[in-house]
């Protein structure tokens, strides 16, 4: 029953993946597909704890199959910050933009 559990959530996962392009459109800024990219697994992993722990309420996990899946769908997610983080993108657009005034007010004119 977890297994089939696991494998439901991957799909999800994997279609969550695959269809936040579809949603958001195509751009031309490969920066912008990496960090669509690291999005899209932060999100996903998001997602799928809250899915789990709705799982777990109704009775379809044992709080042991929840602690396991969860550490690895929130170090999935801390990943993705980590990345998103290191390429100098701050995890959603307002922040994206107030980093890049910041940066524009730094540098000497």
């Amino acid at each position: 029953m977890t297994s089939t559990l696991v494998v439901t959530f991957l799909v999800v996962i994997a279609l969550a993946y695959v269809a936040a392009p579809l949603r958001r459109g195509s751009r031309a800024d490969a920066g912008d597909d990496r960090t669509d990219e690291l999005e899209a697994r932060k999100h996903a992993a998001l997602l799928a704890i809250l899915d789990l722990e709705a799982e777990r309420d109704v009775g379809k996990l044992t709080d042991e199959d929840l602690k396991d899946l969860r550490a690895s769908y929130e170090s999935e997610a801390l990943a993705a910050l980590a990345e998103l983080d290191a390429a100098g993108e701050a995890p959603d657009a307002l922040e994206r933009e107030i980093a890049a005034v910041r940066r524009r007010l730094q540098r000497p004119d």
